[in-house]
């Protein structure tokens, strides 16, 4: 391995748990998303407008790096009519 790739690793290995999970779980949601508007051949710039948000926040949703609230997904779930969470009791 190159040594970025090494640095990299033990980076991603040091971060806390949690850091991981939350990174994980928007990558996943980010995922999801996208995969649905293109299953459905919709833009993200017409997403934004049936959601009343804006282009760029959209676009922010999708890369991955977005610090979701529930309100958030459960506006986007809604819209899209998708579950993007559920919760294990």
């Amino acid at each position: 391995m190159s040594k970025t790739a090494d640095l990299f690793n033990e980076c991603v290995a040091a971060l806390p748990q949690d850091v991981k999970q939350r990174v994980d779980w928007s990558f996943q949601i980010a995922d999801k998303i996208a995969d649905v508007l293109k299953e459905r051949g919709m833009t993200q710039k017409e997403f934004a407008k049936q959601i009343g948000r804006s282009e760029a926040e959209v676009c922010r949703w999708v890369g991955g790096t977005h610090n979701f609230t529930l309100a958030t997904l459960a506006k986007i779930s809604a819209t899209l009519d998708v579950p993007l969470i559920s919760v294990a009791v």
